[in-house]
């Protein structure tokens, strides 16, 4: 009984210091990291000591800079297009598309936002999805709520670091993972669409879109499937957002013609069309640095001779730590290729790359903090065996339930964290012992643990506050905390059916 108290301290500690003291998720992270440390030292003292926990400690750290590699280059993408202007060039685009405000919504918080953020993550895409609602009019409740609900594409956010770190302190492999989550996230990507709709008119507004929104949520869902299956998981988010923008654009394509039904000679058609695509493509230059991303990352885990070349050299190697960094072929260095493309293609001056790099270190250090404390303290309390104390005291307590409070583990630990990639560093190796424990499939709940980590972030106070903060509607933090942790909650029933239904197959 004592061991299991002692191992819930450090989960213990980290919800006091978010909940009730109100500190950052870094602050948060790095107190109860230290604590972790203390109690850790005088946890089953006879299996290990401080040189185990040091070892365990800097194994984290090595894990945690996996990760920052990709945000480091992720992040620096989004402040590049951000202070060029390229932001306001697709608001102005989506303006002069189309004046319904249900297809401004889609082509925004369905097609695009998923990927913003499955390119920088860490909630970017509620930065670049809320100003630009509110500039088309959308009130500015309406666009933080939206905003937050276009987190969809969470699982696979900063190209699937979430997924990555899962990977490494499990045995289950990385493209297991993503297929897994993709299979829980075909209906949650359909269920946020259609409540997107909702919020800003209603069932009515579902009815009349009803066939759009399935095939544009759809589309991201397929997309994203196929990806994790056939082409990178790192990709998924990436490709399946192209996809729905391309199917969103046939419908825009649609009512554009229709809306020139009284066009009648041949020469008015064509000039018809011409506008057409010049309007489109101002658009698709603005994608471009999106668009030479994904090429590249598809040529490297495609073709398998690049593949083979970019795996052999310049790979950071620390047998001691069973640590491995192939510099060439993360996505981190593909993220920095796309990042200079994008300053040549754009020829952004000195002054803006410079901002870019500011803005890019002061929002990287509490995210690399934050990172780093929870992985840290994952390995931490695995290595001392508080998280094997847990699985088994949930297994012992729940017995075969366990497989219902999986996804509400997850949930909590996305709740709390506000990052896929800190709640799986946190509580994936206890899902996998506990699924272990009562041979549930260990992939299963390694996807349950990564998507509905994921999809509870959105409500998490630190993502709120940034939509409410950004939006302008501080003032209604709370309301908007309520309205967005019931939708949240809402995603979770749907995705533990879901699960069932895929435990039965």
């Amino acid at each position: 009984m004592w061991n299991v108290i002692l191992s819930l301290l450090p989960i213990v500690v980290i919800i006091i210091l978010l909940f009730v003291f109100k500190m950052s998720s870094a602050k948060a992270g790095f107190l109860s990291l230290i604590v972790t440390m203390l109690i850790a030292l005088f946890y089953n003292t006879s299996t290990h000591g401080p040189t185990e926990i040091a070892f365990a400690s800097f194994h984290g750290v090595l894990i945690a800079m996996v990760v920052i590699y990709v945000l480091l280059f992720g992040i620096f993408l989004f402040h590049l297009m951000d202070q060029s202007g390229l932001i306001s060039t697709l608001s102005s685009f989506v303006q002069n598309t189309t004046k319904d405000p249900a297809r401004q919504v889609i082509i925004l918080g369905v097609a695009f936002s998923p990927l913003i953020e499955s390119v920088s993550g860490f909630g970017i895409g509620v930065v670049v999805i809320t100003p630009i609602l509110i500039a088309l009019g959308f009130n500015r409740y309406q666009a933080a709520l939206v905003s937050l609900i276009s987190l969809s594409a969470v699982p696979w956010g900063a190209l699937a670091t979430g997924i990555v770190i899962g990977s490494r302190l499990t045995d289950v492999s990385v493209q297991t993972i993503g297929v897994w989550s993709a299979y829980l996230c075909i209906p949650t990507f359909i269920y946020f669409a259609m409540i997107s709709i909702y919020i800003l008119k209603g069932i009515r507004g579902i009815i009349e879109k009803w066939l759009e929104l399935l095939l544009v949520s759809g589309a991201l869902a397929v997309g994203v499937w196929f990806s994790n299956q056939w082409v990178s998981v790192e990709l998924s988010g990436v490709l399946g957002s192209l996809i729905a923008l391309c199917i969103e654009g046939l419908f825009l394509f649609y009512f554009h013609h229709r809306s020139k039904s009284g066009v009648k000679t041949k020469k008015e058609k064509v000039s018809s069309l011409l506008e057409w695509i010049s309007q489109y493509a101002s658009i698709i230059k603005v994608l471009m640095p999106y668009l030479f991303l994904t090429c590249l990352l598809i040529i490297s885990r495609v073709v398998p001779a690049v593949e083979s070349a970019l795996t052999s050299f310049a790979v950071l190697k620390w047998e001691e730590y069973s640590f491995s960094l192939p510099i060439l072929y993360s996505p981190g260095f593909f993220l920095l290729i796309t990042c200079i493309f994008t300053i040549l293609l754009f020829k952004l001056k000195k002054k803006v790359i410079l901002s870019a790099m500011k803005s890019t270190i002061k929002q990287l250090n509490p995210i690399a903090v934050t990172t780093i404390s929870f992985i840290v303290l994952a390995e931490v309390m695995s290595k001392v065996g508080m998280t094997t104390t847990l699985a088994v005291a949930a297994g012992d307590s729940l017995g075969s339930g366990f497989f219902w409070i999986s996804p509400l583990i997850g949930g909590f630990s996305g709740l709390i964290t506000g990052s896929n990639a800190a709640s799986n560093a946190m509580l994936i190796k206890l899902q996998i012992q506990a699924a272990n424990q009562f041979n549930f499939s260990t992939e299963l709940i390694a996807g349950i643990q990564n998507t509905s980590a994921s999809h509870m972030t959105m409500a998490s106070p630190s993502r709120v506050l940034l939509a409410a903060t950004v939006s302008g509607e501080v003032k209604r933090e709370s309301e908007l905390f309520r309205t967005i942790f019931l939708i949240a909650a809402g995603s979770l029933l749907l995705m533990m059916i879901t699960a069932v239904f895929l435990r039965g197959t």
